[in-house]
C-alpha cells in the first residue's frame, strides 16, 4: 500500500493539471483501441473454430471464404496495433515533457534547492539520472502495465465465457459417488495460474531491490565518466590516467557485480516463466483431450478451447509476465519519491531584510563549520552602497564561507545580517557550451542586451579579441584561459549592473597590473554598486575603501594604514 501511495503521489499532479483533458482524451482513444484488439482476438477465436472445422470437413468453398475473412481481420489488427503504439508514444512524450519541466523546476527553483541539498549533504545520488531516466521509466512502464492490465481484464471477461461453454461438464466417480464439474477448464485454468503466480513471486521477489541498486550504480558510473571528461586537462597534466582507469574500473565493478546478481535472479525467473509460457500452449489440449477423444468436441472446438484457455491463462497470468516490469517500476517509484522528499524537506531560505539608510550590507555574525565548530566572528560589518570592501585572511579561515553566508546559502552561523539584492561570483566559475553573448548576459537571457552593449564590455575588460565570436558556441571552460574566464565574469557583472556584488578571488589568475586595471574599470563602470571582494592579492588592498583582515583581532583596517 505504501508504494501505491507513493506512485499515486507521483502521477496525480499530471492528471490534475491543465493538460489532463487532451491527455485524458488520448488515453481514452488508446484504451478504446486496446478494447478493439481484444474484440478482434475474439473474432480470431471464432475464425479458428470455423476454419479447423471446415478443414476437418474438407469444405473448400467455406475455407476460401474464411481466408478472405482472415485477411480483413489481420488488416484491422495491424492498423489497431500500429496506431495504438503510435498514440501511446505521443502520450508518453507529452506526460514526460510536463513532468520533466515540473521536477527540473523544483530542483532548479528560485529558492536554490539544488545548492541547498548539496551544502546540507542531502543531495540524492545522481539527480540528473532521476530527471532524465527515472521519469521516462515511470511513464513508459505505467502506460505499458496499465494497458496490458486492461487488456487482460477485458480478455478475461471475453474469453472466460467462451472457455466455460466450450469445456462442458466433467463427470467422474470418487468412492462410488458421481461428481459433476461444469466449466471444468475454467477451474483448471484458474488453479494452474494461481500456482504459477505464487512460484513467480517466490522466485522474483529480490528483483525490486536489485533493479534499484542497478539504476544507482549505472548512474554513478556515468557520473564518474563525465567527471573525468570535464577534468581531462588536469588528469593529462599530472599523468593520472592509470589512477583514473583504476577508479573507473572499481566503479564499474559495482555495476557488474550487481548485474550478475540481477542476471541470476532473472535467469531463475526466466526458467519458470518461459517454461510456464510453453506449457500453457499445450496444457489445454491435454486437459481437453478426454472431451475430444470421447467425440464431445470436434477439432475446431479443440482449437477454440486451446486459444480460449491461453487467453484466459494469459490474462490471469498478467502478474507473472509483468513481474520484471513491476520490479523496475517499484524501484523507479522509490528513487523518484526519495528525490522529491529531499526537495520538499528543504526549508525556504529567509529573505534577508534590507538595511536602512545607505547601507548595502550590515552584519554581526559568528560563522560555524558544518559540525558547528566556530570559525570566526565578524561584528559590526557594514558596507555602504558604492563602496569597495576587500576581505583578506589566511587560507582555510572561512572567507568563502562568509560570502556564502551573506548570499543566503550557509545556514551554520549565529547572529544576523541584512543586505540588498546581490550577485555572488564564487571561485569555481560556470561556463557552459553556449554562445559567448549568452555567457555575458547570464543570468539574464541574451535578448535583454544589444550586441553593442556586449561588445563594449568585452573591450572594457580586455577581451575585444573575442568580439567576432559573440554568437559562437564553444566549450568556453576549456577554450578560455583562467584569466580570460575571470575577465568574462567581470564583464558579466558590468553588464548586469547589480546593486551588490560579492567576488571570491575573481582576479586571482591575472597579473598585478591586469588585476588593478580590471578592479578600477569595474568601479568606474558601476560607481553605485557595493563590491565585497575576497582576495590574497596585496596590490588590490590600496584600492579598497575598507579592508577587513580576518587574521587581526579587530578585523577592520583603513586603506591609509595598509602596506602593499
Amino acid at each position: 500500500m505504501k508504494q501505491l501511495s507513493q506512485y499515486w503521489r507521483l502521477v496525480k499532479p499530471f492528471w490534475l493539471s491543465k493538460q489532463r483533458l487532451s491527455s485524458l482524451g488520448l488515453l481514452i482513444v488508446i484504451i478504446s483501441m486496446t478494447f478493439g484488439s481484444v474484440w478482434l482476438s475474439v473474432q480470431f477465436n471464432q475464425w479458428n473454430g470455423d476454419f479447423y472445422n471446415a478443414l476437418q470437413q474438407l469444405d473448400g468453398s467455406k475455407i476460401y471464404a474464411l481466408l478472405g475473412q482472415f485477411a480483413i481481420l489481420i488488416s484491422a489488427m495491424i492498423l489497431v496495433s500500429v496506431y495504438s503504439s503510435f498514440l501511446q508514444k505521443k502520450l508518453l512524450i507529452d506526460w514526460r515533457t510536463w513532468m520533466t519541466e515540473q521536477l527540473a523546476s523544483h530542483w532548479l527553483s528560485d529558492q536554490q534547492h539544488h545548492y541547498h541539498l548539496k551544502l546540507a549533504q542531502q543531495e540524492p545520488d545522481n539527480p540528473d539520472q532521476r530527471i532524465a531516466e527515472d521519469i521516462y521509466l515511470l511513464i513508459d512502464l505505467s502506460l505499458d502495465l496499465l494497458l496490458s492490465f486492461l487488456r487482460s481484464i477485458l480478455t478475461l471477461g471475453s474469453f472466460i465465457a467462451i472457455l466455460w461453454s466450450l469445456s462442458g461438464e466433467m463427470t467422474f466417480n470418487i468412492g462410488g459417488e458421481e461428481w459433476h464439474i461444469p466449466g471444468y477448464m475454467v477451474w483448471t485454468c484458474i488453479g494452474y495460474t494461481i500456482l504459477g503466480t505464487a512460484i513467480t513471486h517466490w522466485i522474483g521477489k529480490p528483483l525490486q531491490r536489485l533493479n534499484f541498486n542497478q539504476q544507482k550504480r549505472e548512474a554513478d558510473f556515468r557520473s564518474a565518466l563525465i567527471e573525468r571528461r570535464e577534468h581531462s586537462e588536469m588528469i593529462a597534466g599530472q599523468k593520472g590516467e592509470s589512477v583514473e582507469r583504476t577508479e573507473l574500473s572499481n566503479s564499474f565493478t559495482h555495476v557488474a557485480h550487481n548485474w550478475y546478481k540481477l542476471m541470476v535472479k532473472e535467469r531463475n525467473l526466466g526458467f519458470f516463466t518461459v517454461g510456464y509460457s510453453q506449457i500453457s500452449g499445450i496444457a489445454p489440449i491435454f486437459f481437453a483431450l478426454p472431451q475430444f477423444l470421447s467425440g464431445a468436441i470436434q477439432l475446431g472446438g479443440l482449437m477454440q478451447i486451446r486459444m480460449a484457455f491461453r487467453q484466459v491463462s494469459g490474462s490471469l497470468s498478467w502478474f507473472i509476465y509483468s513481474y520484471r516490469d513491476l520490479a523496475k517500476l517499484s524501484a523507479t517509484v522509490e528513487r523518484l519519491t526519495t528525490f522529491i522528499d529531499k526537495l520538499e524537506q528543504i526549508s525556504p531560505s529567509d529573505v534577508p531584510q534590507k538595511p536602512t539608510e545607505n547601507l548595502a550590507v550590515n552584519a554581526n555574525l559568528s560563522l560555524l563549520q558544518r559540525d558547528l565548530t566556530p570559525l570566526f566572528t565578524l561584528g559590526n560589518f557594514e558596507v555602504n552602497q558604492g563602496e569597495f570592501t576587500l576581505i583578506k585572511g589566511r587560507s582555510g579561515l572561512g572567507k568563502s564561507t562568509l560570502l556564502r553566508t551573506l548570499s543566503g546559502f550557509w545556514p551554520h552561523y549565529q547572529g544576523e545580517y541584512q543586505r540588498i539584492d546581490s550577485l555572488w561570483i564564487p571561485q569555481k566559475l560556470y561556463l557552459t557550451t553556449a554562445s559567448l553573448k549568452s555567457l555575458l548576459c547570464y543570468p539574464q537571457s541574451a535578448d535583454k542586451f544589444s550586441d553593442e552593449q556586449c561588445l563594449n564590455v568585452l573591450e572594457q575588460v580586455g577581451l575585444d579579441q573575442l568580439s567576432p565570436q559573440l554568437d559562437a558556441s564553444e566549450p568556453w571552460s576549456t577554450r578560455l584561459s583562467g584569466g580570460e574566464q575571470q575577465r568574462l565574469m567581470i564583464a558579466r557583472v558590468m553588464l548586469n549592473r547589480p546593486s551588490l556584488v560579492m567576488l571570491d578571488e575573481t582576479t586571482s589568475s591575472l597579473d598585478k597590473d591586469a588585476s588593478i586595471s580590471l578592479v578600477k574599470t569595474l568601479r568606474q563602470t558601476l560607481p553605485n554598486t557595493a563590491i565585497v571582494m575576497v582576495s590574497h592579492q596585496s596590490e588590490l588592498w590600496p584600492l579598497a575603501d575598507q579592508l577587513i583582515d580576518l587574521d587581526q583581532p579587530s578585523h577592520a583596517l583603513t586603506p591609509n594604514s595598509m602596506e602593499a
